[in-house]
């Protein structure tokens, strides 16, 4: 009896010490309409570049860079649908060019059920060998880049696939 009581007794401690434990805190951009789970607080760049505005979240560590990007494109915002896959191809591109890396694999996905993207994997070089993982959106003028970049332990780790995985617009 008294080993039962004493099992029970770990068990629920075990439970009540897990429910305290704190979530991963949300961060919320209002000025950008989304919201990601970094893993801490951003650090905010904007720059204007070619006369495209941009503005960087991120969170570096000594592992790695979990990363959003919002570039507010050139574009009417109603493009016919045709043109889409190439803005999403170019960027995509240009992406696995300035990190100096070759694709592995990639796929076609959606944000909120309407808005189209691309899922990819690049194997990095230079500066330091590592893994990129990068979800790209375009939401009407705006292309959201939701990058991870680090090591191979870093880049495929349960954080930041969750980071991730927590990315969604808010309006």
């Amino acid at each position: 009896m008294f080993a039962i009581r004493l099992h029970l007794g770990i068990v629920v401690t075990v439970l009540l010490v897990a429910g305290c434990q704190q979530r991963p805190s949300v961060f919320v951009s209002k000025g950008d309409k989304f919201q990601a789970q970094f893993g801490g607080e951003p650090k905010v760049v904007e720059k204007t570049v070619g006369g495209l505005r941009s503005v960087v979240y991120s969170v570096v560590t000594t592992e790695g860079a979990r990363t959003v990007a919002v570039t507010e494109l050139p574009l009417k915002g109603d493009e016919p649908a045709e043109l889409i896959p190439r803005y999403l191809d170019s960027a995509k591109s240009d992406m696995i060019r300035a990190a100096g890396g070759k694709a592995v694999s990639g796929t076609n996905i959606t944000l909120a059920g309407k808005y189209p993207g691309r899922d990819f994997l690049v194997h990095v070089t230079e500066p330091k060998p590592g893994i990129l993982r990068a979800r790209i959106y375009l939401v009407g003028t705006r292309l959201y880049q939701v990058t991870v970049l680090g090591t191979d332990s870093y880049a495929a780790s349960d954080e930041s696939t969750a980071f991730l995985d927590s990315f969604q617009l808010t309006e």
